[in-house]
């Protein structure tokens, strides 16, 4: 891809549903934040949001930090989202950064976040989405001026035409932070738990989307099912 394409244009989540209440799909290229708690949907978001973008052709790298690679193919498998041959053949990559254990600091965060920026910008035009899951623990102990300026590379890697996408836990960044990258995003999703007849579903609350062809709704409910995938539910039945 061309390290000057700065046209927006939409790519689908692979989930037409999904879809149709985002606006048409995901706009392309943006920066995409995804703000929740543990258990409301973030990585399989990532992972319906991934499909979508390897159907359109294009290439990913997913870094996760709470997974192995083998634990998250195994988990898009589980959830009918099954990324297994875009792996194997090349067009998805996947990186643990194994950061379970580390006893993190100022320094090593300030560290790994220098790194992630060097990565990223290495590969811009040869891959087309960059999704971190999740950012939580640089955020937690990188200081105000860096997080300032991990924002403005972001930034600069959507305006030489890819997306990035990173998820955090509220819980453990700050919310000046949260609010910092929120206003920073084209795109940003707040997760929250809902439900239904008395069973848990997710509930997406769409605080922005810029670029969507349509009007997109403020909140999307949904569940995941192993035999489906995202299954969006109506949200009138959603008690958050």
């Amino acid at each position: 891809m061309s390290l000057h394409i700065h046209r927006l244009t939409t790519i689908t989540t692979g989930n037409e549903e999904l879809d149709l209440r985002l606006g048409g799909g995901i706009p392309h290229p943006s920066l995409m934040l995804i703000e929740g708690e543990n258990g409301t949907g973030k990585t399989a978001l990532c992972t319906q949001f991934t499909k979508g973008y390897l159907l359109d052709g294009l290439k990913v790298i997913y870094i996760t930090t709470e997974n192995t690679v083998k634990h998250f193919l195994e988990q898009s498998r589980n959830i009918n989202l099954d990324l297994t041959d875009y792996f194997l053949k090349g067009q998805l990559t996947v990186l643990s950064s194994n950061i379970r254990g580390v006893k993190w600091s100022s320094r090593k965060a300030r560290e790994a976040t220098r790194a992630l920026v060097r990565f990223i910008e290495a590969r811009i035009g040869k891959y087309d989405t960059f999704i971190i899951d999740s950012i939580s623990q640089i955020l937690h102990y990188i200081e105000d001026k860096e997080v300032h300026t991990l924002l403005t590379s972001l930034r600069g890697v959507v305006r030489r035409g890819a997306t990035v996408i990173v998820t955090l836990h509220p819980e453990i960044v700050e919310g000046r932070i949260v609010k910092e990258f929120a206003a920073a995003s084209d795109v940003y999703l707040k997760l929250a738990l809902g439900e239904i007849g008395g069973r848990l579903v997710k509930v997406a609350n769409i605080v922005k989307i810029r670029g969507a062809p349509t009007l997109a709704e403020t909140s999307i409910a949904f569940d995941v099912d192993p035999a489906f995938g995202i299954k969006v539910v109506p949200l009138a039945l959603a008690k958050v």
